[in-house]
């Protein structure tokens, strides 16, 4: 194997020289089937081999053998895969494990027809589904495949859901334009939107303003109606969704999510929201954590909208408000905020994501508006984008260094051109209540990685699905 592995890699990149060197998606991913069976074959000598000088200086070989034993001995071998870089002059693939199914990815960068950057990640400290076998409290994932559920691990418990609560702001955005209430192309003064802003706590929204006028979308200071929406779901935005939400009105919206037999419990203006929990009589400390904590639901709702008044009115009160936003960023009262937004199962959801799937429900015209809308960021990657036939998805976290009731969750569905083995899948996986040292940033590093894999790989989705249902068959306890 060793000799044809070095033969085979050598045939391809000699393809490269005999013309201009510009690699392809099809030849990096011969590549990468020779570096996966090197790296399984403890074939470590290959891909140093292909390793530029610079980095051959810098590196022995028996140097670089040790790094890959020492990782293989956490990993074992490469069982799942799949291509996700739009970049063929850099290609990266994403990698799930056998030993209890971790993710990594494997990426390289060409200089000439070497590696001059050749980089194997993993990520074993510890790998999400062991956090998840080890957590059935605080987490819950369910997947429906090909309208089969074939994963339902804790998906009944309702679980803090962040921003995953925004696809149903999208969903109602989609029925209002195409039903001709509202105008999608419509221009709006972004002095509108911007009433809402917290600038020290809103960064999605000020990557926002930022991304989006180097794109040509602002114009005069104004922006497009569904340009607006994009950057709730791509960025999500808070300020973006208090805005959408005061146009569709909370009302219609509450009315959109009871019509589709959703069970979530109450939505709230965002930003309004988040500034329910400033220290407005100037507490000591202990004595103002006791009473945000004490707060009833009735009286974050009841307070959200009467500062959502304000802040729609703007003037001075309303901006000495969004100016003290940066107050609450402190992890014991974020984690205190959390327990009062918005909570819905992954079991709801995915039976919601199910008939977005099936596109159920809604007419032709507004899923014209809502795939595009839902799988903005998703589709701007060329090889998502050929692999989709349409995919939504939405993630949720909120996190703050000392934070220990940290959120982060994830809902999405999809069908592809070729099933993989599956045609449509979709999913949501919710977790609460981590520690952000300890717990939030190790998982956070992977979870883009573990949530594209799950997508991306059919065969690993039901590897994820079958370890988990055999420990939710005894920890049914946990259910509520």
């Amino acid at each position: 194997m060793t000799k044809g592995s070095a033969i085979f890699l050598s045939f391809i990149l000699l393809a490269f020289i005999r013309c201009e060197f510009i690699p392809t998606d099809e030849a990096n991913l011969a590549v990468f089937n020779v570096i996966k069976q090197a790296y399984n074959g403890d074939n470590f000598a290959l891909i140093y081999q292909q390793l530029d000088d610079e980095i051959q200086k810098a590196l022995t070989l028996k140097q670089f053998e040790e790094i890959l034993v020492a990782k293989k001995s956490k990993t074992g071998p490469i069982e799942y895969w799949s291509q996700s870089s739009p970049a063929p002059q850099h290609p990266i693939f994403i990698l799930g494990f056998k030993k209890n199914l971790a993710v990594g990815s494997i990426e390289w960068e060409y200089q000439e027809t070497k590696f001059k950057v050749f980089l194997l990640n993993e990520f074993v400290q510890p790998t999400f589904v062991e956090f998840l076998k080890q957590n059935p409290s605080r987490t819950s994932i369910t997947v429906k495949t090909d309208d089969v559920e074939i994963l339902n691990y804790q998906g009944n418990r309702q679980q803090d859901l962040m921003s995953v609560f925004k696809i149903t702001v999208a969903i109602e955005f989609s029925r209002q334009s195409a039903s001709g209430i509202i105008d999608p192309e419509k221009w709006i003064s972004l002095d509108e939107v911007n009433k809402y802003y917290l600038k020290d706590v809103d960064t999605s929204h000020a990557l926002f303003l930022d991304l989006w006028d180097k794109m040509g979308k602002i114009q005069d200071g104004k922006i497009q109606l569904i340009e607006i929406a994009n950057a709730m779901i791509a960025l999500s935005s808070n300020c973006n969704t208090e805005y959408l939400q005061t146009l569709l009105t909370m009302d219609s919206i509450e009315q959109t999510i009871s019509s589709l037999q959703l069970e979530q419990t109450q939505s709230f203006y965002l930003s309004s929201f988040f500034l329910v929990f400033l220290n407005y009589d100037n507490k000591e400390r202990e004595e103002y954590i006791k009473q945000i904590s004490s707060f009833t639901p009735e009286y974050v709702l009841e307070e959200t909208n009467r500062i959502h008044q304000i802040l729609e009115q703007g003037g001075q009160q309303a901006q000495d408000l969004l100016d003290r936003g940066k107050e609450v960023l402190d992890g014991e009262i974020l984690g205190i905020q959390a327990q009062y937004f918005t909570k819905a199962s992954t079991s709801a959801y995915v039976n919601l994501l199910d008939k977005l799937n099936k596109q159920e429900t809604f007419n032709t015209k507004f899923y014209d508006i809502f795939y595009p809308l839902i799988g903005y960021a998703s589709l701007k990657n060329q090889i998502l984008a050929k692999t989709y036939k349409h995919v939504g998805v939405k993630g949720g976290s909120s996190a703050y260094p000392k934070d220990t009731k940290c959120v982060l969750s994830i809902a999405q569905f999809q069908e592809v051109y070729i099933p993989f083995p599956y045609s449509k899948t979709a999913y949501a996986l919710f977790t609460q209540d981590l520690d952000y040292e300890t717990e939030y940033d190790p998982l956070i590093k992977q979870f883009n990685i573990f949530t594209a894999l799950l997508s991306l790989n059919g065969y690993y989705l039901q590897a994820v699905s079958k370890a988990l249902t055999s420990i939710s068959q005894d920890q049914n306890i946990f259910d509520q």
